[in-house]
């Protein structure tokens, strides 16, 4: 609310409207300016400035109970620069904010462009320090695992695998020692079963056995064929041993050269245990070294977004308010009120008028003069007004043939009472034809559609109330507006409340269904107000039954009324003109 009301968007608002200009607010057009101008002074006053104070004094804000939502308001001598004022300074402010936040982010993202620099480079010395850590201390790898690890784990996998093949070529030898002292056949060693050459010496045992069995048969046991083949038997069998050791041999040599690789892969381990030890040392202070360059890095890269969305944001307007409705012409002024100025004015003349009047016979007391006799007390009695009777009878006679005319007619009649002439004596015709009708046992409905002037709301003192603008509003149904009137069977629907929009198709549409049901509740005299005044949008013409102009009978004033009523019955809408007798008493009762 202290931001509506600011220099900076009520400056806004005169540089718009050229308030500087106009002398309502720039200080110039005011009696009070006019005689400080004759006496000079004030005559140098910025005219930016001043128009400023006076937009700030004629500007009002307010927030309502319970809620976000902040009415504006603007005094001025017109309506529409009134509500031209108000319009201006919301818009003021929704610029204003806007630009706000567009300099929020500006600001925000120059302030953060001045720190990028230095956290690059902060970052750039992290990642330097890093790299020459890790050059001083020979640590190569990628940035999770250093390469001596990965050979470690290598080399603890060789080592395995050779320590599984030197078990295997041990289980061998035994096996082949266990074949040589013969607890073992030879058919259990793998390498021999293999062996080409193996099966085929045995092969030859085989034959060489046959054929000294069949020779032993046949022949003495120092036959010299049986001795060669007994022989030869023997030298398949060496040769069988031979093989058999030369296999031994090579399975004990798998075993030995198993044996050196197994140490060799031992000592390799160990010495690359150790270096990852010390490398492990080591990368205490490299982990900490790495920690502040992501640090940074991720600081960096945080504040490069922000740098970048503040940039993107200047020019969205993401501020959470909006204007909700724009000032519309008002139907009255708000000040000076006039029943209370006029009553003010009423007493404060009658107190002066009796002061004046103590004070003059208190000074006569004292300068010994008797008081001067009244002139309407010491001569002749001046009568009190009274009213003519025969325009009062007349009159009578005439709202007579109308209720008469209006209880002949069916019980949902509707007529529109439409005044020809601004005639004080005729604003209140509704309002006798509707007691008129209710003396007479029958129910009425007075429908106050006077937008301008509204006395029947008025007098009944239900101009505060609800009625036919709360239903041009669509906020109200006929029943809800319509108030009796006492004990009467009179129901009056006054003008209503809400403010006044631009006529349009729904609000005369609003109206029909209102006086469709307005039907049930008797009969229906609408108050049109004057002819001059009647706004031709709301369509009342053709929704009523009939239609008649109030005229004067003592004005001989030229009319439009009777070219009107032709045009009505042109149209087929049945209009006629009555002439009433004016009296000022005519509702005294």
């Amino acid at each position: 609310m202290k931001i509506i009301t600011s220099g900076k968007v009520l400056s806004r608002v005169v540089d718009q409207m050229d308030l500087s200009k106009d002398p309502e607010f720039n200080g110039r057009g005011s009696l009070i300016a006019g005689i400080k101008a004759a006496l000079g002074f004030g005559g140098d006053d910025n005219p930016h400035l001043a128009a400023l104070r006076g937009l700030r004094l004629a500007t009002s804000t307010k927030r309502n109970e319970r809620s976000y939502v902040i009415d504006i308001s603007v005094s001025a001598r017109e309506p529409q620069r009134a509500a031209d004022l108000a319009n201006a300074v919301a818009n003021a402010f929704l610029e204003e904010q806007a630009s706000a936040n567009a300099n929020f982010n500006r600001r925000l993202s120059d302030a953060i462009r001045s720190q990028l620099e230095r956290m690059r480079s902060a970052v750039s010395h992290s990642e330097q320090a890093v790299a020459a850590y890790k050059a001083a201390h020979n640590l190569v790898g990628s940035r999770d695992r250093l390469v001596t690890d990965q050979e470690l784990t290598e080399a603890n996998t060789q080592l395995s695998n050779a320590q599984a093949r030197l078990n295997e070529a041990q289980a061998r030898v035994k096996l082949v020692e266990s074949i040589e002292s013969g607890g073992t056949p030879l058919e259990s060693l793998p390498e021999a079963i293999q062996s080409n050459t193996i099966v085929q010496l045995r092969a030859s045992a085989v034959e060489a056995s046959r054929a000294e069995v069949q020779l032993a048969r046949v022949l003495g046991p120092n036959h010299p064929a049986l001795q060669q083949a007994r022989a030869q038997v023997r030298d398949v069998q060496t040769a069988i041993k031979n093989e058999v050791k030369r296999i031994a041999q090579a399975v004990r040599n798998v075993a030995t050269s198993e044996r050196i690789n197994v140490q060799s892969l031992q000592a390799r381990f160990a010495s690359l245990k150790a270096l990852t030890q010390t490398n492990e040392k080591a990368m205490v202070q490299l982990r900490e070294l790495e920690l502040k360059a992501n640090s940074d890095r991720t600081v960096y890269e945080t504040y490069l977004a922000k740098a970048k969305a503040a940039t993107e944001e200047q020019a969205i307007n993401n501020t959470n308010i909006r204007l909700i409705s724009r000032a519309i012409l008002p139907d009255r002024k708000s000040w000076p009120r006039t029943i209370p100025l006029i009553g003010g004015a009423l007493f404060g003349g009658i107190f002066l008028g009796i002061m004046l009047a103590f004070l003059r016979g208190a000074l006569e007391r004292l300068s010994g003069m008797p008081p001067k006799p009244n002139a309407g007390t010491d001569n002749v009695e001046e009568p009190p007004p009274q009213t003519a009777p025969v325009p009062a009878a007349r009159r009578r006679e005439q709202l007579s043939r109308l209720t008469a005319e209006l209880l002949a007619a069916p019980a949902d009649h509707s007529i529109l009472l439409v005044r020809g002439q601004h005639d004080e004596a005729l604003k209140l015709v509704a309002l006798e034809l509707a007691r008129a009708v209710d003396e007479r046992g029958q129910k009425a409905v007075v429908i106050d559609a006077d937008l301008k002037d509204n006395p029947v709301s008025s007098l009944l003192q239900f101009d505060r109330s609800i009625g036919v603008r709360d239903i041009l509003a669509g906020r109200a149904s006929i029943r809800e507006a319509a108030h009796a009137v006492g004990k009467t069977g009179i129901e009056i629907v006054p003008v209503g409340v809400a403010p006044l929009a631009p006529f349009d198709q729904q609000m005369r549409h609003a109206l029909l269904v209102a006086l469709r049901q307005a039907r049930g509740l008797g009969r229906i005299i609408i108050d049109g107000g004057e002819l001059a005044a009647m706004r031709s949008e709301l369509g009342l013409y053709a929704m009523a039954d009939e239609v008649i102009f109030l005229e004067p009978s003592d004005d001989d004033r030229p009319s439009d009324v009777s070219l009107l009523i032709d045009l009505l019955r042109h149209r087929q809408i049945k209009a006629k003109a009555i002439s009433i007798d004016p009296t000022s008493h005519a509702m005294a009762a």
